[in-house]
């Protein structure tokens, strides 16, 4: 009888421990995507800032984040990504004249984050490449 309470015990940790890791493993999930989000919206429009307000799952599998800009709730947009997809790459909804009018390109092109991220990387290698230059010179070298 002691070993059946025990193993019950035993079942029960393990099903409120992999509840556990995957709330934390979603939470972080969805915190890497905000962070996309942000940087897409950054990147590609002139804003002051953006809000989170929910974030849905819906019945089809697409996880969707909603918003505003700007402290002004009028400016409302919803991030998805869908189940096929990995990751946040462009958004899919957002208010059109907020668009237009704080488009930071011409034509309304918008980057993808990972495209973001691409010219991101080629920037700071750049950087790192001109503020790497040390005090020696070949030239000062003689044989």
């Amino acid at each position: 009888m002691k070993t059946r309470y025990k193993f019950l015990i035993a079942i029960g940790i393990m099903v409120v421990g992999i509840a556990g890791l995957n709330r934390y493993s979603y939470n972080n999930y969805t915190n890497k995507q905000k962070e996309r989000i942000e940087l897409f919206f950054n990147y590609n429009y002139n804003i002051d800032s953006l809000t989170f307000t929910k974030t849905k799952k819906n019945p089809m599998g697409t996880l969707v984040f909603y918003g505003y800009f700007n402290n002004d709730k009028e400016n409302d947009f919803s991030a998805s990504i869908m189940p096929y997809q990995k990751e946040f790459e462009r958004n899919n909804v957002m208010d059109g004249k907020f668009s237009r009018k704080n488009d930071k390109f011409k034509d309304r092109k918008t980057y993808t984050v990972s495209e973001i991220e691409k010219i991101q990387r080629k920037e700071r290698r750049k950087n790192s490449e001109e503020n790497s230059s040390s005090g020696f010179s070949d030239s000062a070298y003689t044989e």
